[in-house]
This record gives C-alpha cells, structure tokens and sequence, in this order.
C-alpha cells in the first residue's frame, strides 16, 4: 500500500500524504470529510475514504498529524529520519 506498481502513483500513501499536508500546512486543523473534498479536488479525481484514512494512520505514525474529534491537525515538526527522531 505504501507503494505499489500495480496502481496509480496517485494513491500511493507517499502522494496522498503529501497531498494531505500540503493542504493542512495552510489552515492547521481541519474536518475529515472537508480534507477528503480538498484531495479529490487537488488530485482533480475521485478517491475512497479508505485511501484517506491510510494516508492520516501512516501521517499520525509519523507523528505529523493527529485526530481529536473527527478533526485532523497538523503538528509541524520535522524527522530526522536517519536517526528515527522528532526535532
């Protein structure tokens, strides 16, 4: 799922994870099902909530978003990924 060269590149958590933080980098917090509606217009194509609700579980490992009352907020911080830690 987080890539697969059997489906679009469009649905692979990589893009819709950035797609998803491009979005959220402008208004901080924002409802599931209006974050869903601003991806599909972005990507200008039509995705299953499922691909979303991915997308936010691998973001919210990474500890970039979190989830608190059907809400998604992003938590700006960076990831020194070759250490695994949060600065």
């Amino acid at each position: 799922m987080i890539v697969n060269a059997e489906r679009e590149p469009d649905y692979s958590l990589y893009y819709l994870g950035s797609i998803l933080l491009e979005i959220l980098e402008s208004t901080d917090v924002m409802p599931i099902e209006e974050l869903l509606s601003k991806a599909k217009e972005r990507l200008n194509k039509e995705i299953h909530i499922d691909f979303l609700y991915y997308t936010i579980d691998w973001l919210y490992l990474l500890s970039l978003v979190s989830i608190r009352e059907g809400k998604v907020y992003y938590d700006h911080k960076k990831i020194n990924s070759t250490q695994n830690k949060t600065f």
